[in-house]
C-alpha cells in the first residue's frame, strides 16, 4: 500500500471514528458495522465480517457508562480488521490484536478529553461577551481535536505497522499462532460475561439457561433463539394479572401542564435544536462533560427567546455548566428546559435556579435509562444478531445492525426534544411514575439472557485435544466432556469470567489475559 493510498484510508478511518463523539453517535464505527465496511474498501469483505463480528464479540458488554472511557471497540475493530487483511487474510491476527489496539486506543480518547477542556475555557470568555459565533466555532473545534487524535496514530500505525504486522506473523512459532487462534475463539467470553454482569444474571439465570439449552440440544441458531425470546416476553405480560398495560400508559392524556406552555417556540426552531443535538459529544471533557453542547444546541431557541442582549448572555452563560447525559435521553432534558426557558421569557416565575437544579435533577435517572436501555441491551440484541450473520459470511449482517439503530438515534433525539418541550416536567415524571420503561427493560434483559445464552454455544470456542490411552482403548477427553454436555468448556468460561467480573474491579483484563493463557498455554502443552 502507497503513502498517498495509507493517507486517504488514514482520513477515512478518522472520519468515519469520528462519530462516536463528532457527529451524531451513529453507530457506524462499530466493529460489526465498520469491519465490513474496511473489508469492502481493500477487497476482502469476507476478512472484515470475520474480524468486525469476533471484535464485536469481544467488545459487546465494553459499553461506556456515565463519565468512563473503556477501551475502544472502534478503532480496535476498525484497525484490526485492516491489519488482517494486510497479512493475507489471517483473520486471527487482527483478533488477537484488538484488545491491544483498543487499550491504546483508550489512551487517546482521554488525552482528547483533556484537550478539550482548553476549548471550554475559551468558551466562557466568548459566552461573556456574547459573541455566538465564536462559541459555536468553538463547540465544532471538538471536531478537530477528535479528528486528529484519531488520524494520527491511525496512519502511523497502518504506514509503519503493515510490515511490522507481517513480519511477526512470518515469525511466529506455530504454538503461538496456534495460540493465538484459539484465544481468538475464547475472547468472546469476556464480552458475555460482562453482559451477563450487566443484566442482573442473579434474578434472570433462568432465561440464560433457556437460551443456551435451546442452542444445544435443539441446534436453534441466535435469530431463531431471539424470535423466541421475544415470544416468550410477551407471553409473559400477557399471563400477568397487572391491569396497568403499557399502551394505557402511554396513551394517558397529559394534564393542564401543556396548556401552561406559550407557542413561542416553533417546530421550525425545535428541529434546528433537534440537529444540533447531533453534536452534543463534540468537546466532551473532564471538567464539565458535554456542558458547551448542551449551550451549542440551545442558541437557535435562546435567540427566539430572548432578543435583549443582557439576558440572551446570562441564558448562554447558564446553559454552559456541567452537563452528562446519554446523548439520547439528553435531549429529553433539552426539551423540558427549552419548556422552562419559554416560560420563563414569558415572565413566568422560573428563576434560573430552577431551570438549573432541574437539569440537574433529570440528568441522573436519563442517563441510566439511556445506558441501560440504548446502550447496554438495544445495541446489543442487534450487535449479537448481527455478529452471529457476520461470523457466517453473511453480508447482511451490517445491514441488521445499523438500520434499527440509525432510527433509534434520530427518532428518539426528535420525540424527547418534542414531547420533553410540550408536556415539560410532566412528561419525566410520567415516565417516573409509571412502569413503561421498567416493562421494556425487563423484557429487553430477557431477551438479551436468552441471547448470551446461545451465543455462549456458537461463539466461544474452546475444546480439548487430549487422547487418554487406557489399555488399547483410547478416550477422547472432548468426547467425555460433550458426552456429559456439550459446549460445557465454553459455558465454565463465561461463568467464570462473569464471577471474576463481580469480584475484582480490574476484572475484565484479568479476564484477557486468562484467554491468552489458556489459549497459548494450553497449545503449548498438547490440550
Amino acid at each position: 500500500m502507497t503513502t498517498l493510498q495509507v493517507l486517504v484510508l488514514s482520513i477515512f478511518i478518522a472520519a468515519l471514528i469520528l462519530e462516536n463523539y463528532g457527529y451524531g453517535y451513529w453507530m457506524i464505527s462499530r466493529p460489526i458495522f465498520a469491519g465490513p465496511l474496511i473489508g469492502l474498501l481493500l477487497g476482502d469483505i469476507r476478512t472484515g465480517l470475520l474480524v468486525g463480528g469476533s471484535v464485536e464479540l469481544m467488545y459487546m458488554g465494553v459499553i461506556p457508562v456515565g463519565g468512563s472511557v473503556p477501551p475502544n471497540a472502534q478503532i480496535a475493530g476498525i484497525l484490526s480488521t485492516v491489519f488482517a487483511i494486510m497479512s493475507g487474510g489471517n483473520a486471527e491476527v487482527g483478533i488477537a490484536l484488538a484488545y491491544p489496539i483498543g487499550i491504546l486506543a483508550q489512551l487517546l480518547v482521554m488525552l482528547a478529553w483533556n484537550i478539550n477542556i482548553v476549548l471550554i475555557h475559551r468558551a466562557d470568555k466568548y459566552l461573556v461577551a456574547g459573541d455566538v459565533r465564536k462559541v459555536e466555532r468553538t463547540q465544532l473545534a471538538g471536531l478537530i481535536v477528535f479528528f486528529f487524535v484519531f488520524f494520527i496514530p491511525t496512519f502511523l500505525a497502518i504506514q509503519f505497522g503493515s510490515d511490522f504486522v507481517n513480519g511477526l506473523v512470518a515469525s511466529m512459532p506455530a504454538v503461538l499462532t496456534d495460540g493465538l487462534k484459539a484465544a481468538s475463539g475464547i475472547m468472546p467470553a469476556v464480552g458475555m460475561a460482562m453482559l451477563l454482569r450487566m443484566m442482573n444474571f442473579k434474578k434472570y439465570w433462568s432465561f440464560f439457561a433457556i437460551g443456551f439449552v435451546c442452542a444445544i440440544y435443539l441446534n436453534l441458531n441466535v435469530l431463531a433463539i431471539s424470535i423466541i425470546a421475544l415470544a416468550t416476553v410477551a407471553a409473559i405480560f400477557t399471563l400477568r394479572e397487572q391491569k396497568t398495560e403499557m399502551d394505557s400508559n402511554v396513551g394517558d392524556e397529559p394534564n393542564d401542564a401543556s396548556e401552561q406552555v406559550p407557542g413561542l417556540l416553533t417546530d421550525k426552531v425545535l428541529k434546528k435544536v433537534f440537529l444540533r443535538s447531533f453534536f452534543s459529544m463534540t468537546t466532551i471533557n473532564y471538567e464539565r462533560y458535554c456542558s458547551l453542547g448542551f449551550c451549542y444546541a440551545m442558541i437557535p431557541a435562546l435567540k427566539v427567546l430572548y432578543p435583549e442582549k443582557e439576558r440572551f448572555n446570562e441564558a448562554l452563560q447558564r446553559h454552559n455548566e456541567f452537563f452528562n447525559c446519554h446523548p439520547y435521553t439528553g435531549n429529553a432534558v433539552l426539551g423540558v428546559t427549552l419548556a422552562l426557558e419559554e416560560q420563563r421569557a414569558m415572565d413566568r416565575p422560573i428563576s434560573s435556579q430552577a431551570i438549573s437544579s432541574t437539569k440537574a435533577a433529570l440528568m441522573g435517572p436519563l442517563s441510566s435509562i439511556g445506558d441501560s436501555v440504548f446502550k447496554a441491551t438495544f445495541m446489543t440484541i442487534f450487535a449479537a444478531i448481527a455478529s452471529a450473520l457476520a461470523l457466517d459470511g453473511n453480508s447482511i449482517a451490517p445491514i441488521v445492525f445499523i438500520v434499527p439503530n440509525v432510527l433509534l438515534n434520530v427518532y428518539s433525539r426528535w420525540y424527547f426534544i418534542k414531547f420533553g418541550h410540550k408536556f415539560g416536567t410532566d412528561m419525566i415524571m410520567k415516565m417516573k411514575s409509571s412502569n413503561i420503561i421498567e416493562k421494556f427493560v425487563e423484557g429487553a434483559t430477557i431477551v438479551g439472557m436468552m441471547v448470551v445464552g446461545a451465543m455462549t454455544v456458537g461463539f466461544v470456542n474452546l475444546s480439548i485435544s487430549s487422547v487418554w490411552q487406557i489399555g488399547e482403548k483410547e478416550i477422547v477427553l472432548q468426547n467425555l466432556l460433550d458426552s456429559l454436555m456439550p459446549s460445557l468448556l465454553p459455558l465454565l468460561v463465561v461463568l467464570s469470567y462473569y464471577w471474576i467480573l463481580s469480584k475484582n474491579k480490574k476484572g475484565m483484563y484479568i479476564c484477557i489475559i486468562l484467554s491468552f493463557a489458556l489459549g497459548i498455554i494450553g497449545k503449548a502443552v498438547g490440550l
